[in-house]
């Protein structure tokens, strides 16, 4: 725990808490005993103590201001703090005399909450700064509306309510202050400090701001990376869901490690959007968490979004890429793969078409990494899905509407195996086809539920963790990458075309060769029936796309693979950034 981290804790531990009330108690009598010497004897105590918490805030926000002026990411932010707390000051009279009317005092202390939540909203990430300022916004809205209702009764109220609200507000900012959030940003040169020898630990960041199933991709690295390398500080961040995934991971599958886990923000927007759970919002995530994000040295991630982050953070954060998905569809390589600076791939299927594309470069990317093969495969017996001895179909269709043969011939494919006597089927589609999977979405299937043949799983983490593509004993899909999972242990395989596409020379549809392709879905007893029957031809070839796909290096090995190379670039880095400096000084 750094000095900071326990100052921070100190103070919020119930001494510290003790001590600021009374310090606050203390000032409460010296600004009445202050608004007595002014000539202000009527004034309550409540309105005294308030317009001392202004000056407070005031002159706070000015230190502030004037400290940070330096750091382009906050110089703005407290400056609306200085505006925010001024215009307080204004409307209670401190400036002037109070401006005539209710609502117009009420306006002009809405803007300058406006300007306050400007002043404070990078620093969210830390939870505790975004309780107390919304409990500022609560307090505000609450002595306001008394004071709107214009009854003599409800002027205490107004006045606490405000009191209340300044208190909220001047804790946010210090707490904002002591979250040190805004020094870790301004700190760009870890790398070259540590590359040069000084006792300087960089810092790494493994985001995961999307559904659960990309937190196999990485996070064995990131275990690895801080188990095998402690000078690198290594968080884990996400929504509150995935740290409970990412954390019970961890424990399950590695034991313990020395990791943060760092909750993100998420804007009461993004929210109220999506009150079922289902993932979405995720550029506002990040933009709300840009400060906390910018505090870091790397950003190790499996999916494109977080690339985003370049627009809001300084240019000294470097992306790494994990992929999460070993396929062939055309969305794997897309134009946004370029903006990684450093990718962990599979296998060389992955890099040669990357680079034929231009998005990779030599000496930019390392293969031979699958990091989820690394937990998944500890335990690889084959798990037993069903009580009979029918064989099991995985139907695994994915979520892209243009590709998937879900909206197309999805329920023709689910009543036909209802129907049948000779194989058991999981319905496991990509998890994102059904995110967030609530209740009335599992209504639509209660009679596939019935059936003791028929497993419905909608977004289950058995979707992500290897379970059906283990246990299963034929694939069924359309162009999932998860067919690559499934052929870790050679099996046929069934694709799905209802869109007739002209799919046998586009390398997005490499797949498609390992097994049969079907266009009609009336005949599919008989393809089932074939696919297992021309398996033993297909064999070899399924094995040489699985080593092309994730590379030659053992399962139990990637997450350590990947975590040298990311070390291996981090100080290559840091010695080209102190070069690049000692040759301009040279200079």
């Amino acid at each position: 725990m750094s000095r900071q981290d326990r100052a921070l804790r100190r103070w919020l531990s119930p001494k510290g808490l003790l001590l600021a009330g009374a310090l606050y108690a203390l000032a409460s009598v010296l600004a009445q005993l202050l608004a007595g010497a002014l000539g202000r004897p009527g004034d309550a105590a409540l309105r005294a103590s308030a317009d001392l918490l202004v000056l407070l805030g005031l002159a706070f926000a000015l230190l502030q201001t004037a400290t940070r002026w330096d750091n382009r990411l906050v110089r703005y932010r407290w400056l609306s703090g200085v505006l925010g707390m001024a215009a307080i000051g204004l409307v209670r009279g401190i400036a002037g005399p109070a401006p005539a009317g209710a609502p117009l005092s009420v306006a002009v202390w809405a803007a300058a909450a406006a300007l306050l939540l400007h002043c404070v909203g990078p620093y969210f990430t830390t939870a505790l700064v975004a309780r107390v300022v919304w409990a500022s916004v609560a307090a505000q809205a609450l002595a306001h509306l008394a004071w709107l209702a214009d009854r003599p009764g409800l002027r205490p109220l107004t006045d606490g309510g405000e009191l209340l609200a300044l208190l909220c507000y001047g804790l946010g900012m210090l707490l904002a202050r002591l979250s040190h959030l805004d020094q870790r940003a301004a700190r760009h040169d870890r790398l070259q400090c540590w590359a040069a020898g000084a006792a300087v630990r960089p810092r790494v960041c493994f985001p995961y701001n999307a559904q659960i199933h990309q937190i196999w991709h990485s996070l064995p690295i990131a275990v690895a990376l801080a188990r095998r390398h402690p000078e690198i500080e290594v968080h884990v961040a996400g929504s509150r869901r995935n740290l409970a995934v990412a954390r019970r991971l961890v424990r399950e599958r590695a034991g313990d490690a020395p990791l943060r886990f760092d909750r993100l923000y998420h804007p009461l927007f993004v929210r109220l959007r999506h009150p079922s759970g289902a993932v979405g919002g995720k550029t506002l995530i990040l933009w709300a968490n840009r400060l906390y994000f910018s505090g870091f040295d790397a950003i190790v991630t499996p999916e494109h979004t977080s690339t985003h982050l370049r627009k809001f953070c300084p240019a000294h954060l470097q992306f790494i890429g994990t992929k999460h998905g070993a396929g062939d569809r055309e969305a794997g390589f897309s134009p946004e793969t370029a903006l990684f600076d450093f990718l962990l791939l599979g296998g060389e299927k992955q890099a040669e078409r990357l680079l034929e594309l231009g998005y990779a470069a030599p000496g930019r990317y390392v293969t031979g990494i699958y990091a989820k093969l690394d937990w998944a495969l500890q335990h690889e017996p084959k798990i037993r899905l069903f009580d009979n001895d029918r064989p099991t179909v995985l139907y695994n269709p994915h979520f892209d509407p243009s590709l998937s043969s879900w909206p197309l011939i999805g329920r023709r494919v689910l009543d036909h195996f209802a129907r049948s006597t000779r194989y058991n089927l999981v319905f496991a589609p990509h998890i994102r086809l059904f995110d967030a999977p609530t209740r009335a979405k599992y209504a639509a299937f209660r009679d596939y539920c019935k059936l003791a043949h028929m497993r419905i799983d909608l977004g289950s983490e058995r979707c992500v963790d290897m379970t059906y593509t283990l246990g299963a004993d034929l694939y069924l899909g359309d162009v999932s990458s998860q067919v690559v999972e499934f052929l870790t242990r050679p099996r046929p395989c069934l694709f799905l075309n209802p869109r007739r596409l002209a799919w046998q020379d586009d390398p997005s549809f490499r797949f498609w060769h390992l097994g049969l392709v079907l266009e009609e879905v009336g005949e599919l007893d008989a393809a089932l029936e074939r696919a297992v029957r021309i398996h033993p031809e297909l064999a070899r070839r399924q094995r040489d796309y699985l080593r092309d796909s994730l590379g030659l290096v053992e399962p139990g090995q990637s997450g350590a693979r990947g975590a040298d190379a990311i070390v291996a670039y981090l100080r290559q880095t840091g010695a080209g950034r102190l070069v690049d400096q000692e040759t301009t000084g040279d200079r």
